[in-house]
């Protein structure tokens, strides 16, 4: 089934804009679904030029439920791109169930100069944050779920694309080999607590050893800015 068409064809009017991006987002985006995992879907528009300019733009993110969907405006797409964003930086390098403009195409040609430090320690933040909600026993996705399935598996996930970044390679958001055993592993409740809480503190401290990466400190804002105001038609 093609998940995004049937989505943008009974959805993409709700879109305020010109959709300049949309993917299917969570685990199915990654390979590591399990059967019972909603399809839920990103992406990135670009309201009228006029209209930002008003008394009442367009906003920032339009979302919904039912499918589970969550589209930016290019404006705070391009802030949260500026701050290393992971789920946001993940669209860049995403390749499979994705629908894409000529806009899109041309960030995607740059889209290395958004691997920075600054994205690799918010990975990590991310990543930090949810061990620290591990060890206490607290649920850190969204969603909710269990030890071991759903937020446990997120925060290997995205130590594994640290670890890649930090290393100067690209994340890979596609999983397969040995990274989508382990995960599928996590999901399913093969691997304990305290097993997952160890890997994750091994795996950040290899990629603190690592500093400082060979990676530039931060985002070009002007060459983002340049393509922003590109799609803005200004």
């Amino acid at each position: 089934m093609d998940y995004l068409k049937d989505f943008l064809g009974q959805n993409g009017r709700r879109i305020p804009g010109k959709i300049l991006y949309a993917k299917v987002w969570g685990s199915h985006s990654h390979g590591t679904q399990l059967p019972t995992s909603d399809v839920d879907f990103l992406g990135v528009y670009a309201a009228p030029t006029s209209v930002m300019l008003g008394l009442d733009p367009a906003p920032e993110t339009v979302d919904g439920k039912g499918p589970d969907f969550q589209f930016h405006e290019v404006g705070k797409f391009c802030g949260l791109l500026l701050k290393g964003n992971p789920g946001i930086v993940e669209m860049l390098f995403t390749d499979r169930m994705e629908e894409s403009s000529p806009e899109w195409a041309e960030l995607r040609q740059i889209r290395r100069a958004f691997l920075t430090q600054r994205t690799v320690k918010q990975y990590l933040g991310y990543a930090e944050g949810q061990l620290k909600k591990l060890a206490h026993g607290q649920s850190v996705h969204s969603k909710g779920g269990v030890p071991g399935e759903k937020w446990a598996y997120h925060m290997i996930r995205l130590l594994l694309d640290a670890d890649r970044i930090s290393k100067g390679d690209e994340p890979k958001i596609w999983k397969d080999g040995s990274e989508l055993d382990l995960l599928m592993e996590i999901r399913r409740g093969a691997k304990s607590q305290t097993q997952i809480e160890q890997l994750a503190k091994d795996m950040t401290r290899d990629i603190d050893s690592r500093k400082p990466w060979d990676l530039p400190e931060e985002v070009d804002r002007e060459l983002l800015n340049a393509w922003l105001l590109k799609v803005r038609g200004l």
